[in-house]
């Protein structure tokens, strides 16, 4: 596998319940294993880290709290005087009002860890579609807000690279209807618009493409068979739009359903 070809960061979004999660372990242990150096990070969200351990899938955490107490150590010169900042009410309320500065922050840590190491991949199980758009929208917000000063040094540091060539790439994860498919649409143009080039969708779930039902379509109920139709009309109306339209997995089996994902996940890059 050519790592160049490989984007540094891969962030992958969606409405909730759309399967993001175990996509973004599948793309992680899919690279993992093709000897790319590759990291899984949970953004905000807590890591199942006994299930990356079963499933030898490298992980990294970090909390928005975490990352702007360091963030704030750093500039001050002191941890101590950080943990006390970050304990105080206004700075609790500040990022309770304003949760794009937190998640400003802790990309601006996943980004600087890239920078660190030339060699590192890291795979983004982002928040959902509304917060990874404030993610991306709360650097461009602050620059424009502060104009200039350390913060904006920051954000410039951040935006040279996110905007290089093949650095970041967007995966917005969907169902195969109609409704949810318009809705990964709307995300990309709206980070197309944040000049977020290389935005793909990944339909995710499609029960007509699941070979334990493609065998027995005619002993399938009504309202299945329903669904099957309307799945492939969606497909047809959207043709060339997705990079991959994954199929509906039958187990239940998080870790199954996990390596079944990894091996459809061939020529995505």
């Amino acid at each position: 596998m050519d790592t160049n070809k490989i984007p540094r960061l891969i962030v992958v979004t969606g409405k909730g319940g759309v399967g993001k999660t175990s996509l973004s372990l599948a793309i992680t242990k899919h690279l993992h294993e093709n000897g790319v150096k590759v990291l899984y990070n949970s953004f905000d969200q807590i890591t199942n880290e006994q299930l990356c351990e079963r499933m030898e899938i490298p992980c990294w955490e970090m909390s928005t709290s975490q990352s702007a107490e360091t963030y704030i150590g750093k500039k001050l010169g002191t941890d101590m005087v950080a943990g006390w900042i970050m304990k105080t009410p206004f700075f609790k309320s500040l990022f309770n009002m304003i949760p794009g500065l937190g998640m400003m922050i802790l990309l601006g840590h996943i980004i600087e860890k890239l920078q660190n190491d030339p060699d590192l991949h890291i795979v983004m199980d982002s928040p959902s579609s509304g917060h990874a758009l404030t993610m991306f929208e709360s650097s461009h917000n602050f620059k424009e807000m502060f104009g200039k000063g350390m913060i904006v040094d920051d954000i410039n540091r951040m935006h040279d690279f996110i905007y290089e060539n093949n650095r970041l790439k967007c995966i917005v994860v969907t169902l195969p209807t109609l409704m949810a498919v318009n809705e990964g649409m709307e995300l990309r143009e709206s980070l197309n618009s944040l000049d977020i080039s290389d935005v793909s969708l990944i339909v995710n779930d499609a029960i007509h493409l699941a070979k334990e039902l493609s065998s027995k379509s005619e002993e399938l109920p009504s309202f299945l068979s329903k669904k099957i139709e309307m799945e492939k009309e969606v497909v047809s109306e959207f043709e060339g739009q997705f990079e991959k339209i994954l199929p509906h997995l039958s187990t239940e089996n998080e870790i199954e359903n996990i390596k079944s994902l990894t091996s459809h996940l061939e020529g995505l890059w």
